[in-house]
């Protein structure tokens, strides 16, 4: 069985721990709520100073939607939803429900899809439910719980269900293929301009039918730099500089 990436068997360890403490606390009467375990998941990724997984912004929100990951672990690592389905309901509901969401894009037809998606998040696609349920299946993508493939299935699923939506589809694909290749560059696997580029444009070609979803270097390197904290030195020897990042490095010379 091969070994987990080193970023990612970090987060895995402490997730687990956090389930650990989790489950200790519900099973002796304690009554969790979601903002609680909110909470926690926040002071663990702060203790560990691990980012939680996004892109170049940091939203409000971010650790409620980082209970994705959470949840994935839990569910798909763990077998937990199984064992502990209160639990489950009383914290994961809105995970449960963007869960169900990718389900029935990877098995339904998308004229179908489309009218029980809405009753699911009654009536009204907003573009931060789609992102949460892209961020599901991302989410299981990067712990090796479900294929790259899959991703490209709801995703193509989603933009047919709702072409009204296609262009935030393509933004998050956007997202998915910087974050690869940042963790990529993190795990020593890209070690070059040229590998870089294959990486990007054949991850794009994968993803045909999004539009304007090749991230640009400068989108790639803030994700590297502050989620991965990947050294300036090495990404510079990567990745090509916009002018904010030239003007930088001539402002320290």
């Amino acid at each position: 069985m091969p070994r987990n990436p080193k970023d990612v068997q970090r987060r895995l360890n402490m997730l687990f721990d956090l389930w650990n403490d989790i489950l200790n606390k519900w099973e002796q009467g304690e009554r969790l709520t979601r903002e609680d375990v909110i909470e926690m998941l926040k002071r663990e990724y702060e203790r560990e100073r691990i980012s939680p997984l996004r892109g170049a912004s940091l939203p409000e929100d971010i650790y409620d939607k980082e209970m994705a990951s959470l949840y994935v672990v839990g569910k798909y690592g763990m077998g937990l939803d199984e064992q502990y389905p209160d639990l489950f309901d009383t914290i994961f509901y809105i995970e449960n429900r963007y869960d169900k969401i990718t389900e029935i894009l990877l098995t339904t037809p998308p004229e179908q899809a489309r009218d029980k998606i809405l009753a699911l998040v009654g009536g009204n696609l907003t573009d931060n439910i789609i992102a949460r349920i892209l961020r599901i299946r991302f989410t299981m993508v990067y712990f090796g719980f479900a294929d790259e493939k899959s991703l490209r299935t709801v995703a193509e699923a989603l933009a047919k269900a709702f072409p009204d939506k296609a262009k935030i589809v393509s933004k998050y694909v956007r997202f998915y293929i910087a974050f690869k290749v940042a963790s990529h560059i993190y795990r020593g696997m890209v070690r070059d301009r040229l590998t870089k580029e294959a990486l990007k444009q054949g991850t794009a070609l994968t993803f045909e039918g999004f539009p304007g979803s090749i991230p640009d270097d400068n989108y790639i390197r803030k994700i590297a730099s502050e989620v991965f904290r990947v050294p300036r030195r090495v990404l510079d020897k990567i990745l090509t500089r916009g002018k904010r990042e030239r003007e930088s490095s001539r402002a320290r010379t």
